[in-house]
């Protein structure tokens, strides 16, 4: 009988983005000594093949299951003889798999779980993250010399180093045969592998990290807490041991789960209808071009408008799809270019009038290029390199253009006409109209273009309009803007009450009119925007806030916790806002080292402060805090409770100003009760256009 010998399962999948095996022999996790260090799986025992085991059984093994196997190419650990199987499909550099890979060591080391739970790792590197192909291939060269889940260790604890210098100084740290793991990398061993890992995982609907399969049942996404893990583990160790009670014998579980398992998994055709908030893709929309820069003929039959960001690494890799439609429809359509500089792309706004300056001189496209090949170089000194670069630009009249208050009305403008055709993120597409959202391979562009192009050559040969006006004529019976429901409000109309003793606190701390508790994270880029916010605001309400912090380091952001012991550490010298801003200005600063130097630099009582960060009470503190957010509804970081009022996540100042000014003036219970008056009235009292919604929070990687 056939047998397998492996070490885990694992599998991942974050919304974003594989070939059934039967199952063998071997393990290329490395040698039998030091399998047996890795878990009990890898040193002996195995799993039953599919072909071994019969049908007798398949009929008492409930829920949607899929045929996720492994062979001998996998890396596995865990439980010799399995009751549960978890296959990971997992990135080296996505944040979620590295907490997600945590909470499963966790889960095999707990003597509850030993002996009953093996996890499978499947590569699964998104194109997002530019070095996690390399990760997936240094892990599978170190297994092949018997280290991949030293290796694996190593790239999750270091997943901004990932390059090829980094890995072949990983391997050197783990005293691989150097000559054999450069040869393997070089001759691409592994990428085949990998290959088939991801075609596996797309067959059965992974489409992001961390994904994993639970006895073939599929989990999107790692569970928040280790009793969320356990919960499913204890399910599908319930239904094993129910099925060897009805005649199975433990080691033929996996396979007869997986005899009885789909051979593929058919996701519900996508609806047609657009959601709530975003384009039609059916409609066209009147998008207009307002002389913004564009190449290709004027009297194209085709029209796209593109809404760009110079920061955005998706707008840079739609350049050569763009590129590729000029060569292809040289006569027939036209690319017109709109900015759309989002908020948390600090230099994307200066490079949007770095590229309007030069347009005033028909230089527009030669800036651009310039941007996007230089997406991390974009000071104010670099953007006086650009345009000395560029033959023919009279640089000093760029600058002088450059100062001109006509192009922030102009990207003002392009936000406005965004807005208004429901395009909120970057690159959007109106091709003559019809929405096209993100980096879209050339074929997405293709089949609209030619679509549109018969249309347009119709209208054309019927309305008979002059060529080089034949857009504006088709947009007059376009869809004039998009029909969105009202925005939600900045501030929920709950009132909580909200305790603020011993928390850091600044601003008007004795009888302020309003009251702002922020829970955050140090490690948190939506915190630091946050953070600055309401810096601004205290700035212009004065002596109106008071603003104190607590403490919500996010379970994804392993060194977010040390960060806030520090914050607390320095509240109990007076120093907490200066150390609330040096950990904010520098993630990468989280070492015990990193934080004594701060101490330091603050002029702190260094022996103070190690004892106050080391101490116990300091911590129970970060999780009371943590508690705390979590009884006023806290859901995300940061969140913002204004007069006991919740507003989630970074919103623009505007959204925060609304809420102030409803405060100072009675609250949302005078609002509603104007809005009552004027209703029993038989009118409505005047009302301020609403701010624009801002993006729920989400956890940063």
């Amino acid at each position: 009988m056939k047998r397998i010998s492996l070490p885990v399962f694992l599998v991942s999948a974050l919304a974003l983005a594989a070939s059934p095996l039967t199952g063998c022999t071997g393990n290329r996790g490395g040698k039998k000594e030091e399998a047996a260090a890795a878990g009990p799986a890898a040193a002996g025992g195995g799993l039953v093949t599919m072909d071994q085991v019969d049908d007798s059984l398949t009929s008492k093994i409930t829920g949607e299951r899929f045929r996720v196997t492994y062979n001998d190419k996998d890396q596995v650990k865990g439980a010799t003889d399995p009751l549960v199987t978890i296959v990971e499909f997992s990135d080296f550099q996505c944040p979620f798999c590295s907490k997600f890979t945590d909470m499963l060591n966790e889960l095999i080391k707990d003597p509850a779980y030993a002996n009953d739970v093996r996890v499978v790792f499947k590569q699964y590197p998104l194109p997002m993250h530019k070095d996690a192909a390399m990760g997936s291939e240094a892990a599978l060269a170190a297994g092949e010399q018997g280290k991949f889940w030293e290796m694996h260790d190593i790239l999750f604890k270091n997943q901004k180093a990932m390059t090829r210098a980094d890995v072949e100084k990983y391997a050197e740290e783990l005293k691989l045969d150097m000559a054999k793991f450069k040869a393997t990398l070089d001759a691409k061993t592994f990428q085949a592998q990998v290959n088939e890992d991801m075609a596996l995982g797309k067959k059965f609907g992974v489409r992001g990290t961390p994904s994993f399969f639970i006895n073939g049942k599929w989990q999107r996404g790692a569970p928040r807490t280790i009793d969320g893990l356990k919960k499913l583990v204890d399910e599908e160790k319930a239904a094993a041991e129910q099925l060897i009670k009805d005649g199975s014998k433990r080691s033929e579980v996996y396979a007869r789960i997986m005899k009885a398992a789909k051979d593929e998994r058919k996701e519900p055709p996508p609806e047609n209808k657009p959601k709530v908030g975003e384009p039609d893709p059916a409609a066209n929309y009147a998008v207009p071009v307002d002389g913004r820069p564009a190449f290709g003929p004027a009297d194209a039959l085709v029209t796209v408008i593109e809404f760009s960001d110079f920061q955005c690494p998706f707008c840079n890799r739609v350049t050569p799809t763009l590129k590729q439609i000029k060569e292809k429809y040289p006569n027939d359509v036209r690319v017109v270019f709109r900015q759309l500089p989002l908020g948390f792309h600090d230099r994307a706004r200066p490079a949007a009038k770095a590229s309007l300056a030069a347009a005033q001189q028909g230089k527009f496209w030669e800036m651009h290029d310039l941007l996007f090949a230089n997406q991390k170089a974009l000071t104010d000194a670099d953007f006086e390199g650009y345009a000395r670069q560029i033959a023919g630009l009279n640089f000093d009249q760029w600058k002088k253009d450059l100062a001109d208050p006509k192009l922030e009305q102009m990207i003002k403008e392009d936000e406005q006409t965004a807005q208004k055709f429901g395009s909120n993120g970057t690159p959007a597409f109106y091709v003559n109209g019809r929405h096209l959202s993100g980096a879209q391979p050339f074929e997405a562009f293709q089949k609209l273009i030619d679509e549109e192009k018969v249309k347009a050559e119709k209208f054309l040969a019927e309305k008979k309009p002059a060529k080089d006006k034949l857009y504006e004529e088709m947009i007059k019976g376009f869809e004039t803007e998009l029909k969105v429901p009202p925005p939600p409000p900045p501030a929920d109309f709950k009132r909580r009450e909200v305790a603020t003793k011993n928390l850091a606190g600044k601003g008007n701390l004795k009888n302020p009119k309003i009251t702002v508790v922020e829970c955050s994270d140090f490690d948190c880029p939506f915190c630091k925007r946050g953070a600055d916010t309401v810096a601004q605001i205290v700035k212009e309400y004065g002596d109106k806030v008071a603003v104190y912090f607590r403490n919500y380091p996010l379970p994804m952001h392993k060194m977010a916790e040390p960060a806030h012991r520090a914050g607390i550490a320095a509240q109990n010298q007076g120093k907490f806002w200066e150390m609330h801003d040096l950990l904010f200005a520098d993630k990468t600063k989280r070492s015990d080292e990193d934080f004594k130097a701060y101490a330091q630099q603050l002029g702190l009582d260094l022996v103070k402060f190690e004892r106050d960060y080391n101490d116990a009470a300091t911590a129970q503190r970060v999780k009371d805090d943590m508690a705390e957010c979590g009884k006023m509804e806290v859901r995300g970081a940061p969140g913002f409770l204004i007069n006991g009022r919740l507003m989630s996540g970074a919103q623009p100042i505007d959204r925060f100003k609304a809420v102030f000014e409803e405060e100072l003036n009675g609250g949302f219970e005078a609002t509603q009760k104007k809005e009552k008056e004027a209703a029993a009235k038989g009118g409505a009292p005047a009302k301020a256009p609403a701010p624009t919604p801002a993006p729920a929070p989400a956890p940063a990687k």
